[in-house]
């Protein structure tokens, strides 16, 4: 990744951080995750590692084959 990348993304999460923190949450919606600041940035992340960990873990036992998987006569 390069810096310019790296710079944006880094500014991009303290963004959003920041704004769970300093945005109050919706009056009208009474659900106990909206009172957690920044639950949803938190909530986000988690899914995202979800999804990558499955997906290797898919990649890895279904899909990867041996090097000699045609030579395995």
């Amino acid at each position: 990744m390069t810096r310019w990348r790296g710079a944006l993304l880094g500014i991009a999460i303290i963004i959003s951080l920041l704004s769970g923190f300093v945005i109050p949450p919706d009056p009208t919606h009474a659900a106990w995750w909206n009172q957690i600041p920044a639950f949803f940035a938190f909530f986000g992340f988690c899914g995202c590692l979800l999804i990558l960990v499955f997906a290797k873990a898919l990649g890895r036992f279904l899909l990867q084959k041996k090097e000699d998987y045609y030579d395995a006569d």
